[in-house]
């Protein structure tokens, strides 16, 4: 069956989705490594890659997005876009964009997470320290103070810092770096749906004060409830959101 592209700029098929977006990035990798851009180095402005790809701004802008969040593309006021690290091999290109676009994948990452958070969790209440359990009410109480003023790149970053925090009270390195690598997977998806959610920041927030609370109790069965239930809700938001970009903002409201 021949691929169609919708209104939302999405190519489909009988089995595969490929958001213009996603290709355009690759796009970007190949001319950084074509170009044998540095860390450091200027890109081309959205309007230059727009013109010399043939495709809109807009796609341009969620393609340099997505790059933001796998650590290659930089942006700095009065410079513009920059190189910040140089494209690792195709192998970690295909994990950290194919997968999390595919449904099917991005499903069974959710669900492998799932039951690594409810194993932290469960472990980290019952061998945290006292300075472990202070740095996870600060990190907490900022997290909050982010979703509360609407600023979605800090609050992604305390969010992932809550999550490393609760693995680290594990002081089990495996489980640490376990949920380290899970997180990085799943950024583009949290960045999606945290970044076109308005509520979701505040809703992730609570959550969040769930799984301390648990484990500030000592309550290492509800501290594992709340990390699922946590997990749960952002793959139903994820869900969600991939369905409007995937079939247009009618099929979301089904």
């Amino acid at each position: 069956m021949q691929a169609k592209t919708n209104s939302t700029g999405v190519h489909a098929s009988a089995s595969t989705y490929q958001p213009q977006y996603k290709v355009i990035a690759e796009k970007i990798i190949e001319l950084i490594t074509t170009l044998g851009l540095k860390p450091n180095d200027r890109l081309s402005t959205e309007q230059e890659l727009a013109t010399q790809m043939g495709v809109s701004r807009g796609v341009v802008r969620e393609a340099i997005k997505s790059l933001m969040t796998m650590g290659i593309v930089g942006a700095r006021r009065g410079f513009g876009l920059y190189v910040t690290a140089q494209p690792e091999s195709g192998i970690q290109l295909v994990i950290e964009q194919t997968m999390i676009v595919e449904p099917e994948n991005i499903v069974a990452l959710f669900a492998f997470r799932s039951e690594q958070e409810m194993i932290t969790a469960r472990l980290a209440t019952q061998s945290l320290a006292v300075s472990e359990l202070r740095e996870l009410e600060r990190i907490l109480i900022q997290n909050k103070e982010n979703a509360a003023a609407g600023l979605w790149e800090p609050f992604l970053e305390s969010d992932r810092a809550f999550h490393v925090a609760v693995a680290q009270a594990t002081h089990n390195p495996f489980f640490l770096e376990t949920i380290k690598n899970v997180l990085k997977l799943q950024s583009w998806a949290l960045k999606l749906v945290i970044g076109r959610s308005p509520g979701s920041m505040l809703a992730s927030a609570e959550e969040h004060e769930a799984i301390f609370l648990a484990i500030k109790n000592g309550d290492p069965e509800e501290a594992a409830r709340a990390a699922k239930a946590h997990v749960e809700s952002v793959v139903e938001a994820y869900r969600q959101e991939a369905k409007r970009l995937i079939l247009g903002d009618e099929a979301s409201n089904a």
